[in-house]
């Protein structure tokens, strides 16, 4: 019992937390939030006080014209002419106000997730496929839009009407206004806690089986072809529509509870109504009350729900919106470089030095890279080469500037704990003598380009996929590098040449195609070093020759260096050093003559692929 109860009050405090950060995020449209719930009040009120002044004056008209006697109606259908223009334009202008604050928050949202999700992904091995990711990033987001509109709301306008208009009630009769008082309490806390308590569970298992349908959805499309192939579609469809069925069952039940508790508040606003009826029928035959002001309290009772009716649904739709906001708040909460403003220096052509870098990502108990020592001299070809796993990748990631390194990372340790030294983290990375982690990566990055095998075409032409490496590319530019990857004759054949628009991915492009576009790509950036990976993968053998060669002619012609991941003996022997990996570490380093004569591990990778 003490475990559950310490469980439950970790659960609430963690909710609490997700809530109060919630909140912080949505402070820029504060504002219109809280404009827009100033004019919900008002309308309630005005919507009240116009049904109950309307009740009033109709009665008052009634007996005036069954007993003859004259009134003045001047008065009250110039009030009700006034209340009703103020609920309509309060109306009007609270869904304008509330929901321009709603899409800005979203907006606003999607902005500040993106930037915090942006610097994690070139580095951090995430745990996310793309549909989880789209997920996240689109339906939880579109859930947090109830945050606002059904939770929020309805929370601040039960909290300044429910006393406006029990205060109202009061100078009537104190009686009815503690009646009242009771049972708008009752619809506004008590059965607003049973929809919480009941859906909490609901709410959670719906989101996450929202996501998971997303995630199915996304990728199951994008595997369409392989899934054909393999005949598995039939299994993949029938995944789908059970994971559907789950979705709706738990939507139905959660839409079965808030139509009991709607059932609830419907009879407790007519039971409301009654026992107003019975304390006032007596006061009535005893003269304390005319009959125009019961109608006018009884209708006024009966529209004051009004102000708490919506609090159930928001109690259920908390839950699910502290879920998905829970859920984005895992990817972004993992650790990242903190910008310490030490990267200041603007890059310069010149050697890469490894100096007994030792790293490891932070989910990681054990060194990607260790003790690697490594010289790039200005001008130099060299060839990174492994099995799967020996840290190619991650030596690249460094070089891009995607992790600190060096001076960056032991002030960034330092200044969050200085107790923290963490043995996996050692030596640095310098550039022209310079520190890695001093330079700008702004300037790093236009100095360095990377094509890496997990290249993106966009949904745009040809010439715009390839401008993106340099926008003020000139046309000549342009052609002169798609001859370099002969992909000139291919595009002198579409009918809109370079402004040929290409699909999502480069949908229109066989592979060696879409392989050699990117090629193009990292050719057409002004930088001083290119790094590779696997350029020639998926090429037939005379492209990759003529590919090949024309790289390294491009290379020697702009004096730049070249760092090229790749298994191909046709580019080993051009490389001028060749670093052979394994398990975070360098092996070997030489040409490709020495090593294929005397290491043994570089024959049997050169003879496996």
């Amino acid at each position: 019992m003490v475990i559950t109860h310490s469980r439950l009050r970790h659960e609430g405090g963690e909710r609490m937390k997700v809530f109060i950060r919630l909140m912080s995020l949505l402070k820029p449209q504060l504002p219109l939030m809280l404009l827009g719930a100033l004019l919900s009040v008002i309308t309630v009120v005005a919507n009240i006080s116009l049904l109950a002044v309307s009740g009033w004056f109709i009665t008052l008209m009634a007996i005036a014209g069954t007993t003859g006697i004259t009134v003045n109606y001047f008065t009250p259908a110039a009030i009700i002419r006034f209340l009703a223009i103020v609920r309509t334009a309060g109306r009007y202008a609270e869904r304008m106000l509330t929901h321009r604050a709603t899409f800005n928050a979203l907006a606003h949202l999607r902005h500040y997730f993106y930037q915090q999700l942006e610097p994690l992904l070139p580095y951090y091995r995430l745990d996310l496929r793309s549909g989880d990711l789209l997920a996240r990033l689109q339906q939880d987001i579109d859930n947090l839009d109830n945050f606002y509109l059904r939770v929020l709301l309805p929370m601040v306008v039960a909290l300044l009407s429910v006393p406006i208009v029990c205060y109202a009630l009061a100078l009537f009769s104190p009686t009815i206004a503690w009646l009242m008082l009771t049972a708008l309490l009752i619809v506004a806390l008590v059965l607003p806690l049973i929809s919480y308590l009941s859906s909490k569970g609901l709410a959670e298992e719906k989101s996450r089986l929202e996501s998971l349908l997303t995630e199915e959805l996304v990728n199951g499309i994008g595997a369409i072809k392989t899934l054909l192939v393999y005949q598995v579609s039939i299994s993949y469809q029938r995944s789908i529509i059970s994971m559907t069925k789950q979705y709706y069952g738990v939507g139905y039940r959660l839409v079965k509870i808030n139509a009991s508790l709607s059932a609830m508040t419907f009879l407790l606003v007519h039971l409301s109504a009654l026992a107003c009826l019975y304390i006032l029928l007596p006061q009535i035959l005893t003269g304390q009350v005319d009959s125009k002001s019961l109608v006018a309290v009884i209708l006024l009772v009966l529209v004051s729900f009004e102000t708490v009716s919506s609090m159930p649904l928001a109690l259920q739709l908390l839950p699910q919106s502290l879920a998905s906001a829970t859920r984005l708040f895992a990817i972004i909460d993992k650790e990242k470089p903190v910008d310490l403003g030490i990267a200041e220096q603007t890059a310069k052509h010149g050697d890469i030095c490894f100096e007994a870098l030792t790293f490891c990502y932070p989910e990681q108990k054990s060194a990607s890279l260790t003790n690697i020592n490594l010289s790039i001299k200005k001008g130099e070809k060299v060839a990174l080469i492994g099995a799967s796993g020996a840290g190619k990748s991650t030596l690249v990631n460094l070089l891009m500037g995607f992790w600190p390194t060096g001076i960056a990372l032991s002030a960034e340790k330092s200044s969050v704990n200085p107790s923290v030294k963490n043995k996996h983290h050692k030596g640095r990375i310098t550039l022209a003598e310079r520190d890695l982690s001093l330079l700008d990566p702004d300037s790093l990055r236009q100095h360095i380009a990377l094509m890496s095998q997990q290249g993106h075409l966009f949904d745009a032409s040809i010439a715009d996929n390839l401008r993106l490496a340099k926008p003020d590319a000139t046309q000549q530019e342009i052609r002169n590098v798609c001859q370099l990857v002969n992909l000139d004759t291919f595009i002198d054949t579409l009918p809109n040449g370079l402004d040929t628009w290409l699909g999502s991915t480069g949908t229109g492009l066989s592979g060696g195609q879409a392989q050699r576009l990117q090629i193009a790509q990292l050719l057409l950036r002004p930088a001083k070093v290119l790094i590779l990976d696997e350029p020639t993968k998926g090429l037939d053998r005379h492209n990759e020759l003529s590919v090949m060669n024309n790289i390294l002619a491009h290379v020697k012609q702009q004096q730049q260096s070249l760092l090229v991941v790749t298994h191909k003996p046709l580019m080993l022997e051009a490389m001028d050093k060749i670093v052979l990996m394994e398990q975070g570490e360098i092996v070997a380093q030489g040409s490709h003559q020495q090593l294929a004569s005397n290491n043994p591990y570089y024959q049997k990778l050169l003879n496996y692929f």
